[in-house]
């Protein structure tokens, strides 16, 4: 079903390019297209049973969930950690994960999965991220190793099992000084740096500046991004298909269905 409706997709998309340089009216097609771009997006995340009355499914049908009618609100400050945690992270998502990769003052190496990530300004390039402390307090040794040296590459995995992997690897706490690097495929780098030659783009960032959150353990560091990383099939790419976060602890594709361009400067 899904491998059909994107061909229809595609070749709605070929029509209205047809219809547009010979100068006529494509509004059926372009409806036709977001029509099928809509349900494709409903087969893909398993919504199509809402469409019918269930009688036919084996899988009773799912309704939309929506503010309307009764409302449950939830006090965010009478949560323990872990139920706050879970409800942010229901709702605020997916998020982009990212391997951070930094090194110490020692020059030992290390790399850590962070979902914190965020663009804050294109010009100048800034991104945030938030970095937590363990359960005894001490601070991350990402946090750590950029007090020494400022430098870092945030990596972007690829969509799939073999990706999630290396997070499962690498998000255990361990001993600082031990690398999360070993047992990880990489190469190195022009100066002998590890480098994750298997993701799906990197950037390479230089810290500028870190702050104190309010009320929280958490330090808030913002980086300049120097340098963007991309394989050059890449470089004219709308967005990647990128390893993302869904929810508390699930890892998933970045959405890849049901779209709409939405014209930011009338904003």
């Amino acid at each position: 079903m899904a491998a059909f409706l994107e061909r229809c997709i595609a070749y709605a998309a070929s029509s209205i390019e047809r219809k547009t340089e010979r100068g006529e009216d494509a509004a059926d097609w372009e409806a036709y297209r977001a029509h099928t771009a809509f349900a494709l997006d409903e087969v893909r995340a398993g919504r199509l049973d809402a469409w019918f009355d269930g009688e036919d499914s084996t899988e009773p049908a799912r309704t939309p969930l929506r503010l309307t009618g009764e409302r449950s609100v939830t006090r965010l400050d009478q949560l323990e950690h872990r139920e706050r945690a879970r409800l942010l992270a229901s709702t605020i998502s997916p998020r982009p994960l990212v391997l951070v990769a930094t090194t110490d003052a020692s020059g030992r190496h290390n790399l850590a999965p962070m979902t914190s990530l965020s663009v804050v300004s294109n010009s100048p390039p800034l991104v945030v991220m938030s970095l937590s402390s363990d359960r005894e307090g001490r601070a991350r040794d990402t946090l750590l190793n950029l007090r020494d040296r400022p430098s870092a590459t945030l990596y972007l995995l690829m969509s799939g099992p073999d990706d999630a992997a290396l997070v499962e690897h690498t998000a255990p706490n361990v001993p600082r000084g031990t690398s999360e690097w070993d047992g990880v495929p990489h190469t190195v780098d022009e100066e002998g740096v590890p480098y994750l030659d298997r993701a799906a783009a990197a950037l390479r960032v230089t810290m500028v500046e870190e702050r104190a959150l309010p009320d929280a353990v958490a330090r808030l560091v913002i980086f300049n991004v120097d340098e963007v990383h991309l394989p050059p099939s890449a470089l004219e790419a709308e967005a990647l298909d990128v390893l993302c976060q869904h929810g508390l602890d699930r890892l998933m594709a970045s959405p890849t269905g049901w779209s709409q361009v939405v014209d930011h400067r009338s904003a």
